[in-house]
């Protein structure tokens, strides 16, 4: 991985970033696995009435789980980071991805960043009539109601950008970009990507049997 951050030019500090925005998610589960996985007990948690112990069994596979997570995590912004989002299309509709899903992917990626930038648009237009102050629960419910008026909208949109595409001929077809030929970079990063993936079923079968 740190040979395709350098061939890449990525900057370490983009994959940190965003490997520890995601990361919560994965820890939350991770974190249950040193207490329900069988096995031999090395240190047990009190709160009060309750009890929990942690197994080396349970400690192994959540070291296991996070590796797992790290890797497939700093694979997946590499690759977004490297590759433009059209051709990471394509190649999903070449390997024989249902076209539905490439057409739903394709459009989430468009329009996510307009539903986002109008999000925060109404976000400031709230802040700008009560400034931010007032009891919380009465800024709870301005979000709530911010919520909802952004869900009526996406509906709107979506249905208006529908019809317009229809008008334009859409029919559930993406335009296919030309095809490229593989390259010697291609072929060193595909058998880079086999070669870790071989190392970590290796590996995954050395530590589980």
């Amino acid at each position: 991985l740190a040979v395709y951050h350098a061939v890449g030019k990525v900057p370490l500090r983009y994959t940190l970033k965003r490997v520890l925005m995601v990361s919560p998610f994965a820890l939350a589960i991770v974190a249950l696995f040193p207490i329900l996985e069988p096995g031999r007990v090395v240190w047990t948690l009190r709160l009060g009435p309750w009890a929990a112990s942690v197994t080396d069994a349970g400690l192994l596979r959540a070291g296991h789980l996070a590796c797992t997570f790290a890797l497939c995590a700093v694979t997946t912004l590499l690759l977004l980071a490297t590759t433009p989002f059209q051709e990471i299309l394509s190649a999903l509709a070449r390997l024989r991805v249902p076209r539905a899903f490439v057409v739903q992917l394709a459009f989430l990626y468009r329009y996510l960043w307009v539903l986002l930038d109008e999000l925060m648009r109404m976000r400031r237009a709230r802040a700008a009539r009560d400034g931010g102050l007032g009891p919380w629960s009465l800024r709870f419910r301005s979000h709530a109601g911010v919520v909802g008026v952004l869900f009526l909208r996406t509906y709107d949109r979506a249905e208006r950008i529908y019809w317009a595409m229809a008008a334009r001929g859409f029919d559930g077809r993406l335009p296919a970009p030309p095809t490229q030929r593989m390259t010697s970079k291609d072929a060193v990063f595909l058998c880079g990507v086999a070669a870790l993936a071989a190392a970590t079923l290796t590996l995954d079968r050395l530590a589980y049997g």
